[in-house]
């Protein structure tokens, strides 16, 4: 099995969004942190409401055509896992929908953030450096 990809993803289909339920499903899949079954999905999904198994075979297997979810089959099962980690994946949706839109992305980014778009480079690198030191949470890696 590969490791997730690193730098920005180029995912096939991801331009086509996500729904409810395959974010759902992502996070479940992340947060679990390893490759899973479509029952530990159901299980684990069930913890905040009951989610039928069919639905979410049919999702993972949707993700998978997208190649957002990895499957492989071991001793007669499939499993699934994460091709690229959330946050890179949650970044390029972020990305599909700005440049759908148009305008300057750094632009669009500095408004995001609330700063200046004329703050320049200087200022711009300054909160790189800064919402680097910022604490992750807990983060499996």
């Amino acid at each position: 099995m590969t490791e997730p990809q690193r730098g920005r993803p180029n995912i096939v289909g991801i331009d086509k969004g996500l729904g409810p339920l395959e974010g759902q499903v992502l996070r479940a899949v992340s947060e679990i942190g390893r490759p899973v079954t479509v029952r530990e999905i159901c299980d684990h999904l069930a913890k905040g409401g009951y989610f039928a198994y069919q639905g979410v075979l049919n999702c993972m297997n949707r993700l998978a055509r997208k190649g957002i979810l990895a499957r492989t089959e071991r001793q007669g099962a499939f499993l699934y896992k994460l091709r690229v980690e959330l946050e890179e994946l949650t970044a390029q949706l972020v990305a599909n929908v700005l440049g759908h839109m148009g305008g300057d992305l750094d632009r669009v980014i500095c408004h995001l953030l609330h700063i200046s778009p004329d703050a320049g480079a200087e200022k711009i690198a300054e909160l790189r450096r800064r919402s680097r030191a910022l604490p992750r949470g807990n983060r499996k890696r």
